[in-house]
């Protein structure tokens, strides 16, 4: 799995995901990312980044609204609980 950024998007997402308990839209995993990671990116950028983790697995898109899958929830954890130490 990739970098720091992209694992930064899967925690936006997933944090968001489970705030609002259903798949989310770019613009939440972006204010996601600015509030809550301190990462700004632009929304190319994170659909981009979407796309390639879509295509990785750890992501799935349901009409442009994005959830974790088991193997994203599991990155996401992960990298959460380095985040905190």
């Amino acid at each position: 799995m990739g970098d720091k950024i992209e694992y930064a998007v899967l925690a936006a997402l997933g944090v968001i995901e489970d705030e609002i308990g259903e798949p989310v839209n770019i613009d939440e995993i972006a204010l996601s990312l600015r509030s809550d990671i301190k990462i700004k990116l632009n929304v190319s950028k994170i659909a981009g980044l979407l796309q390639k983790l879509e295509k990785d697995g750890y992501v799935k898109n349901n009409q442009n609204k994005y959830s974790l899958t088991k193997s994203g929830g599991d990155i996401v954890d992960t990298f959460l609980e380095s985040q905190n130490n």
